[in-house]
């Protein structure tokens, strides 16, 4: 068991570090080409993607996570999945190239259609990766999951930034996203060395599909209301606003993405373990929640307070209609960064039912707020997005919280003081940057950071927050081994 659990940390720590070092590097990618680019380019693809996106879930219906969680799988299991996958992958894309011209049709913009059909090849490449990626996550193999990952990112990323700079507008996000998923299927395909046989079982596919099925219908939902505004957007408000709003959207998931889920994909397991002991699984979220938020709440509070120097300074003057946008989708980053890992708790308790459930109450809650706030535009989109979150985290909590014996007025009692730490450091910097009117953003930019990055430091050891002894000790005992 102690070997077991090296390992588990091991492999967490090297999918961890990677997905931070493969985000970071896509940041800076995501940075030049908004330089090189207009928001209309960047709300093109993602009034494609959200159709895309839908078939993409459509064609995994979760069975490779049932490969992950099921114990004894068989080389007809991994078969039947390859095979199964293939197909509706390949159905997939077949229904996009077809319906290119209803989904250009749909938003008014003829240039869609093209763009739909090429970017429907990627079903297809995902389809066969996913088995041998899925293998290589089960034999707790991630570096060689991280390196297809990094190898993709990167080859695709350096050729859509030369072919921005050539001129090519759209075409260079296009063929970013298509190359990447290309060759991140080559090099997972090779790192496997797994061939796929001729074999099929409808008694394995249902034995798979039983586990995944409230998971799939889980991920359907949520990807619905995550994406409605962009649809919503896309067909009322025009290119030039979704693309506002994607953006927008990246940078607040940037630290959700690389910290929230790291922690949620460790929760997983290690709840799983200690399932029957409560106490100890409150302890252990509790402490989670506190090291996600003493990254999390700084990050997004921050975002407000240098939200013009960042966005004039780092992307341009061209997004400069975003800084109202990402400021108020701040206040949902902080509460999202909590919820994200409830999901754990759900899961290590066997109640993937009644995640499907909370899910069916908070989703539609979710599409209201962007349906209520539409009239008013993206201002309206935002804020009705912000108030939805608000009451979503709180069902969310109230749900999941008794599983472990968990009041919410407990867990806001051990959040509160990151929160006022985090606040004390945003508003000074805020001032800051309002006062120092030096009339050069970036250097502006970077004074906000160094001075926000020290005094919120202070303010943490000051106020002896328990998440920063947490992971000074993390640090120190890793270093030490």
């Amino acid at each position: 068991m102690s070997d077991y659990k090296n390992r588990v940390v091991n492999a967490v720590a090297i999918s961890g570090g990677s997905r931070l070092v493969i985000q970071l590097i896509s940041l800076g990618y995501t940075i030049t080409l908004a330089r090189l680019l207009a928001p209309d380019d960047f709300g093109l693809i993602a009034m494609v993607m959200v159709f895309t996106g839908f078939a993409e879930l459509l064609a995994d219906v979760g069975l490779g996570s049932a490969l992950i969680q099921k114990k004894d799988v068989t080389e007809l299991h991994y078969s039947t999945v390859f095979w199964t996958n293939l197909g509706l992958g390949t159905f997939f894309t077949g229904i996009i190239y077809v319906c290119a011209d209803l989904i250009a049709s749909f938003y008014q913009r003829q240039e869609l259609s093209l763009i739909a059909q090429i970017l429907s090849l990627q079903f297809v490449f995902a389809a066969i990766r996913l088995v041998p990626s899925e293998r290589l996550a089960k034999e707790l193999r991630f570096g060689y999951v991280a390196i297809a990952s990094l190898v993709g990112m990167l080859l695709a990323g350096a050729l859509a930034v030369f072919l921005a700079f050539e001129g090519y507008g759209v075409w260079a996000l296009v063929w970013q996203s298509v190359v990447s998923t290309l060759v991140t299927t080559v090099v997972t395909c090779l790192a496997c060395r797994w061939t796929p046989q001729f074999i099929f079982s409808y008694r394995a596919f249902q034995e798979l599909f039983s586990f995944s099925v409230y998971l799939f219908g889980t991920r359907m939902i949520q990807y619905g209301a995550r994406t409605v505004d962009k649809l919503l957007a896309g067909r009322y408000l025009g290119g030039d606003a979704v693309g506002m709003l994607d953006r927008a959207q990246a940078l607040i998931l940037f630290p959700l993405r690389n910290i929230s889920h790291v922690v949620g994909n460790v929760m997983f397991p290690a709840l799983s373990m200690v399932q029957d002991d409560l106490a100890r699984i409150r302890k252990v979220y509790l402490r989670s929640t506190q090291a996600i938020a003493l990254v999390t709440f700084p990050m997004m509070l921050g975002m407000i307070a240098v939200a013009d120097n960042f966005i004039i300074a780092v992307l341009g003057e061209q997004w400069v209609q975003m800084i109202p946008i990402i400021r108020i989708l701040c206040i949902a980053g902080i509460a999202s960064s909590i919820v994200t890992i409830t999901g754990s708790v759900y899961l290590s308790q066997g109640a993937s039912k009644l995640q499907f459930r909370v899910n069916l109450i908070t989703r539609p809650i979710a599409i209201l707020g962007v349906v209520v706030g539409l009239p008013w535009g993206l201002i309206g989109i935002a804020v009705g997005s912000v108030v939805a979150v608000l009451i979503n985290t709180y069902i969310t909590l109230s749900r999941a919280g008794p599983l472990i014996g968990l009041r919410l007025l407990d867990l806001f009692k051990t959040l509160l003081p990151t929160l006022i730490a985090a606040s004390c450091m945003a508003v000074p910097v805020y001032l800051l940057g309002h006062y120092a009117d030096l009339g050069r953003p970036l250097v502006e930019l970077l004074l906000q950071i160094l001075f926000g990055s020290a005094l919120y430091l202070g303010l943490a050891l000051g106020m002896k927050l328990s998440a920063l002894t947490d992971l000074y000790g993390l640090i120190k005992a890793r270093v030490i081994k």
